[in-house]
């Protein structure tokens, strides 16, 4: 069974592909036989084809899967791992279909067109493979998802708004231009040698996140709710800036200027990594996970080296560190994705109140039982809840409220 899932995933990715290409005109003609050998297969063949040629919105989808996964073989794992996963709740109905060829046109539309809400497993149903009729009731109002927005605040204390639409220099601090360029906060040396610390201080808002590259080339990306005030320019022995929230690090090398992130009170030094800091006030504790290099996080007078794949957990009181960790599921957020794994409802939706910038109010008794599964944050919030109504539980959304009924 499973080596058949693989050949039809297999073929299925294939004709995706070749759908993608032939609305881009790069289709050649072998691919093209092959397509058309599959549209004549049968008449929901051609419906479906028909319907991803000529709806604009299908089509975006299409470009936009394309665009996020990159590589070929990322998006074959991609879809291989929506598609049979060890354990998946899948809204398919096996006995609803005649024909391999029917459930392979259902599973292009979802696998190439999906609505970002992707799949949702669930621990307690490991063999469950029947349709997941949703339970939700969702009002007529619904949230989009959060975007590419924040405020910069510079060393004068005046603020200038940013989105991934705006374009061109915004300031110039000290020797630096301070410019957006799609999308991105960068900082550009001019010819001028900086003799003053300036400090500009980035900050997003539920339902924003950003990303900067400061002057020394690294890179910084962050996520809603959080900030980081840092030296327009690193003129002095160490590279120290400061955060809040939760940000991922690419550090540019350097062995003369050591780089440290400064967050309630804990200090973590690197000096070339690749690393994310979660350190939200409601979910308990801090969280530094290496993916290259080395850091060391220190708390008063404890302080732990960890290596890539290991993650340090700063409470009150202890360092302690994990090993083995899933890198995929930490940084998932900066790579566009809610990761679950055997997480509950409530730590479900404190990800889901900060992207969606929506206030959770729970009614009756809430299930405690773990989840795991990933969705796209692109989806708006309610295509999130018709995923999530497979916990039994009753959604309502009202402005910016989420109501929430055990």
């Amino acid at each position: 069974m499973a080596e058949e899932s693989y050949n039809l995933s297999n073929e299925l990715f294939e004709i995706g592909s070749l759908v993608l290409k032939y609305n881009q005109g790069e289709i050649t003609e072998e691919e093209k036989t092959i397509l058309d050998n599959w549209i004549n297969a049968s008449a929901d063949n051609q419906q479906l084809f028909a319907t991803l040629t000529n709806n604009e919105a299908l089509q975006a989808k299409l470009n936009q899967l394309h665009e996020i996964e990159g590589t070929r073989e990322e998006a074959r794992h991609r879809v291989m791992e929506m598609l049979f996963p060890a354990t998946i709740v899948t809204p398919i109905k096996r006995a609803t279909y005649s024909s391999w060829k029917t459930v392979a046109a259902a599973v292009v539309v979802t696998a190439v067109v999906g609505t970002g809400a992707w799949y949702l497993l669930k621990k307690e149903k490991p063999e469950q493979v029947d349709s997941v009729q949703p339970t939700a009731k969702v009002m007529q109002q619904d949230v989009a998802p959060g975007g590419y927005r924040a405020q910069l605040i510079l060393d004068d204390g005046s603020a200038i708004v940013l989105d991934s639409a705006g374009a061109g220099k915004l300031a110039q601090q000290g020797n630096m231009q301070v410019v957006n360029s799609d999308g991105q906060l960068v900082y550009e040396k001019g010819t001028a040698a900086a003799t003053k610390v300036l400090y500009n201080t980035l900050k997003t808002a539920r339902g924003q996140m950003y990303p900067v590259k400061l002057s020394d080339g690294s890179a910084v990306w962050l996520n809603s709710s959080s900030s980081i005030r840092f030296p327009v320019a690193f003129i002095e022995q160490e590279r120290r800036v400061e955060i809040t929230g939760e940000a991922y690090f690419e550090i540019a090398h350097n062995d003369r200027k050591p780089f440290t992130v400064r967050v309630n009170g804990v200090d973590v030094q690197v000096v070339g990594t690749v690393f994310n800091i979660n350190s939200y006030a409601d979910e308990g504790s801090m969280k530094t996970t290496l993916l290259k290099g080395a850091v060391k996080v220190k708390q008063g007078d404890q302080q732990v080296m960890i290596k890539p794949g290991e993650q340090a957990e700063v409470t009150k009181s202890t360092i302690s560190v994990r090993k083995d960790v899933n890198i995929s599921k930490e940084v998932a957020w900066k790579n566009g994705l809610f990761y679950f794994k055997n997480e509950n409802l409530r730590t479900i939706m404190r990800q889901i109140s900060r992207w969606y910038d929506v206030d959770v109010i729970y009614e009756g008794k809430i299930s405690e039982e773990g989840i795991s599964g990933k969705i796209y944050r692109n989806a708006n919030l309610s295509e999130v809840l018709k995923v999530l109504s497979e916990l039994d539980v009753k959604f309502t959304i009202e402005g910016k409220k989420l109501i929430i009924k055990g």
